[in-house]
């Protein structure tokens, strides 16, 4: 019997490789000052194609491991679920709200379970404010403010 979990997981880093590796060609490979954008990508994207393969030949070969057996159980599996929750949360405020706002939000998420809430509430608010003072102001880089400052009148 074959390894359906490795199969399974073969078969997801094959689909996210081929996708990366078809986007690749809308870069361009090369340009007058050197190696282009779709450089890297290309032969990254290649080279997981390869070792997706390889892998799931080896899982073809292997024993079987259910997927009962490979992922988390009670508390572990509660963890794996609160980062994922917390991401999408601030995949789905960072426009809307912001940096500050959505980071917050996710840290407070994840710090929640381990300190009191205004702990949490501190270290998550203090971390985010340092983080866009950093990169917008120290480094220049454009971080979202959000709809909502942006009302408001910030």
């Amino acid at each position: 019997m074959f390894n359906k979990v490795g199969v399974g997981m073969g078969g997801i880093l094959l689909l996210a490789s081929g996708v990366i590796f078809w986007q690749s060609f809308s870069f361009e490979y090369y340009s007058d000052l050197g190696p282009g954008p779709g450089l890297f990508p290309r032969w990254l994207s290649a080279s997981l194609i390869v070792l997706s393969v390889l892998y799931i030949i080896g899982s073809l070969r292997g024993e079987r491991v259910r997927w009962s057996e490979v992922l988390p159980k009670g508390k572990d599996l509660f963890n794996v679920l609160m980062v994922l929750v917390s991401v999408i949360v601030f995949m789905l405020l960072l426009n809307p709200a912001g940096f500050i706002a959505a980071g917050s939000v996710m840290l407070m998420l994840l710090l929640m379970r381990t300190y009191v809430w205004y702990k949490a509430a501190a270290i998550s608010v203090g971390t985010c404010v340092l983080l866009y003072a950093a990169f917008s102001l120290g480094l220049d880089v454009p971080l979202p403010t959000g709809d909502v400052w942006d009302w408001i009148g910030g």
